[in-house]
């Protein structure tokens, strides 16, 4: 089998190898009072884009927005200042149920989501467990039935879901690989609950399983992607957590609310833009000794982690592929029947191979989840992949790299929903003779999303880019915005080590 494929992987290389990071996100919010407008005496008309370019270019300005508070093609007349006057930004932009903030050169415009009323918020927390255990599930998928938002359970099986009370009545949905969905309504008063999950182990043997050609399968994902998957653009709302052990001790956690621009799957040659909403910083357990390498990475390159828009790991448009395919069973997932196909390369030598499994809808041929990581052999090779730079007194290798996608369904199709990278590095102190083992987890949830119009943009000036270090722009915990976000919620460790 020739590797004709190698350079759709090797795209998908510098996504995934770039996607874990020892730097977070946060964002620092300086509230500021509106006063008096600046001098008028020469307006000019302009869009509110083309104002906000204009200020850009002039006085070395970022602006940043919500795109449901702000119509950008709206016209207004005004005379510039002189300089970069925070007041005369404040007191144009800002009006009710709207905010402007700054940090440094970035201009910030948002909902004021501190004032909104609680009344307005439904919350509903809980524990899920397995029936028959009583043990708790993690990365169960809590939603909505038919409304586009979400949240996930953590290590515990804990979970908070926050939603309008527009949802009281409601359905909601809670569904794991290998469990019967389960389903509760939505109270009209904030709830606490613990919902058991029964296994489909009963219902398996059930199941007439012959065995498919996984070549056939892969080929029939590869030639359903528009079928299966958005056709419009998608601007999605994402809840991303990283944090990082230093033998075995939690020494940073780090968290943001960011939005991504989703290009159509029809649109193979657009590339995702992602715009940082805030973020928020945990203290530390314990000083993280100095070890000088770093890591490139955050939600720029995590958000274009999605296999189906990058066709990885899936035959060309000439059905030749570096991966060779198994059939290994057939699993439940959102109560639909899937294949489990399994991959490994013909060849595991000169580039970074994976080897993992995916999980296929059996009716639709849409491809619903996927694991895979880094082969032994790819593992060795990969320290010039993940390491940007570190000092000659530190030896650093990485050891294990583990990843996963997961998509939900939504209407007739399938929309991302997790993802999740785990990787491990070994540090050698020359200098000190000392050893440590650095453990990082990324993962981002798509908790809110909508379809927008083909003239929708996130403007470059406030895209994050390949290059740009977060941990710069980490700030201070702002409590009246995040209560009204779908989180991950901490698991005990976590709780410990997060600035509440």
């Amino acid at each position: 089998m020739q590797n004709d494929h190698l350079p759709s992987d090797q795209k998908f290389l510098q996504s995934w190898m770039f996607c874990l990071s020892l730097f977070f996100i946060s964002l620092f919010h300086v509230p500021l009072r509106a006063q008096q407008d600046a001098d008028t005496s020469f307006p000019e008309s302009y869009t509110l884009e083309a104002l906000m370019d204009t200020l850009s270019l002039r006085f070395n300005l970022d602006f940043a927005w919500d795109a449901g508070v702000v119509n950008t093609d709206s016209v207004i007349k005004v005379a510039l200042p002189d300089g970069p006057d925070r007041r005369w930004i404040r007191a144009l932009f800002e009006k009710e149920g709207v905010e402007v903030s700054f940090m440094g050169n970035q201009v910030i415009i948002g909902k004021s989501q501190g004032q909104l009323p609680k009344s307005h918020v439904r919350t509903v927390t809980g524990t899920v467990v397995g029936a028959a255990s009583d043990e708790p599930l993690a990365m169960v998928n809590v939603g909505v039935e038919g409304e586009p938002v979400g949240t996930t359970t953590n290590d515990l099986g804990q979970f908070s879901l926050k939603m309008p009370d527009a949802f009281v009545g409601k359905r909601m949905s809670f569904s794991y690989l290998g469990y019967v969905n389960s389903h509760m309504v939505i109270p009209a008063v904030d709830t606490t609950v613990v919902i058991r999950m029964k296994d489909y182990t009963v219902r398996l043997p059930e199941v007439q399983v012959h065995y498919r050609d996984p070549n056939q399968i892969v080929r029939a994902v590869r030639s359903s992607v528009e079928a299966n998957y958005p056709s419009q653009r998608y601007l999605m709302t994402a809840f991303f957590r990283e944090t990082i052990q230093q033998d075995d001790q939690f020494v940073d956690v780090s968290e943001a609310v960011i939005e991504i621009l989703k290009p159509s799957y029809e649109a193979r040659y657009d590339t995702e833009r992602v715009r940082f909403v805030k973020g928020r910083k945990g203290m530390k357990t314990r000083e993280m000794d100095v070890v000088q390498f770093k890591l490139v990475g955050g939600p720029y390159h995590f958000s274009q982690l999605d296999v189906m828009r990058q066709g990885d790991f899936l035959p060309n448009d000439k059905g030749q592929s570096a991966y060779k395919y198994t059939f290994d069973g057939v699993d439940i997932v959102y109560d639909r029947l899937v294949y489990r196909i399994g991959f490994r390369p013909y060849t595991d030598s000169g580039a970074l191979f994976y080897e993992g499994e995916m999980r296929i809808e059996a009716e639709s041929m849409a491809l619903v989840s996927i694991d895979f990581q880094l082969t032994p052999a790819s593992i060795r090779r990969s320290r010039s992949y993940l390491i940007k730079r570190d000092a000659r007194r530190f030896k650093t290798r990485p050891f294990y790299a583990k990843y996963k996608v997961e998509y939900r369904p939504w209407k007739n199709g399938w929309v991302l929903s997790k993802v999740r990278g785990e990787v491990s590095l070994r540090v050698h102190d020359r200098s000190k003779r000392e050893r440590s083992v650095f453990d990082t987890v990324s993962e981002m949830l798509v908790t809110d999303f909508s379809v927008v119009e083909q003239r929708h943009a996130i403007p470059w000036s406030e895209t994050f880019r390949s290059d740009y270090v977060l941990s710069e722009h980490l700030g201070e915990f702002d409590p009246d915005f995040w209560e009204y976000y779908n989180v991950i919620q901490p698991d005990e460790a976590l709780e410990k080590v997060l600035n509440r």
